[in-house]
């Protein structure tokens, strides 16, 4: 997320630019922080000495945000990585450029070794943000959708990517749900519906379905993904007569 306090004045700003005027909220929230994000990036770039190799650096970053979004701070801050080698690799491309321009037209050893270097380093970092697509690739529609959806499948995996995702406390080992909320700076911190006694698959209201007669045992298998066997058991050593009690008395 950021700096909230930073976020809402960049809002603040962005909302009396005349043609933001019929933004919505939420669209105003999205803008400001895509706003922060190209400012952290940019702010912190260590390498840029001077407004040449800045503008460089902006250009590169608009660049990159054409081909993806990068929501995930870990991403951001390879991204910033990778601006600041390419800056650095495009000063020494010049001092060798300038070294060969002279009466000895052969560029220093070390240059071309440091230059070799960062070349590789930076492909590395471009292959970590799913920035390299190669040639035979490039026309192909099949193998460009099916690359789109393995990354996002990552991508929508990773836990701090997903609108819920599960934490289990290190000290009393308790699952919680964690739920991302757009338009609020914190998560939202629950209990968890699907977890109880050490990680045991488990949905009340599945089962509060079932003794109620709603849905069957194999559509609570289905449910769950699990066998009719595990169904049988949980309805054993889980019983929910209470909790049935007040599903019937909040129905009337």
């Amino acid at each position: 997320m950021g700096n909230p306090e930073r976020i809402e004045q960049i809002k603040k700003q962005l909302r009396g630019l005349s043609q933001n005027k019929s933004k919505t909220e939420e669209e105003l929230n999205a803008l400001s922080q895509e706003t922060y994000n190209r400012q952290e990036i940019l702010g912190n770039l260590k390498f840029c000495i001077n407004d040449e190799e800045k503008k460089f650096a902006k250009d590169l970053l608009e660049k990159y945000l054409e081909s993806k979004s990068f929501v995930n701070p870990a991403e951001r801050d390879t991204l910033r990585n990778l601006i600041d080698f390419e800056v650095i690799l495009d000063r020494v491309k010049d001092y060798i450029n300038k070294e060969t321009s002279k009466s000895n037209p052969v560029p220093p050893v070390q240059m071309i070794d440091q230059l070799q270097k960062f070349s590789e380093h930076i492909e590395e970092l471009k292959e970590k943000l799913d920035l390299v697509q190669k040639k035979d690739e490039k026309n192909d529609i099949v193998k460009t959708t099916d690359n789109l959806l393995e990354r996002f499948h990552k991508w929508i995996n990773k836990p701090e990517n997903r609108s819920n995702y599960e934490f289990q406390c290190p000290k009393c080992a308790e699952i919680f749900l964690i739920r991302r909320r757009l338009d609020k700076i914190t998560d939202e911190v629950k209990e968890h519906p699907w977890f109880i006694d050490g990680g045991i698959l488990f949905n009340k209201q599945i089962f509060i379905d079932l003794e109620l007669g709603k849905i069957s045992e194999s559509q609570a298998s289905r449910y769950l993904d699990s066998s009719l066997d595990y169904i049988t058991w949980i309805k054993q050593n889980y019983p929910l007569n209470q909790d049935k009690n007040e599903e019937t008395e909040n129905e009337e």
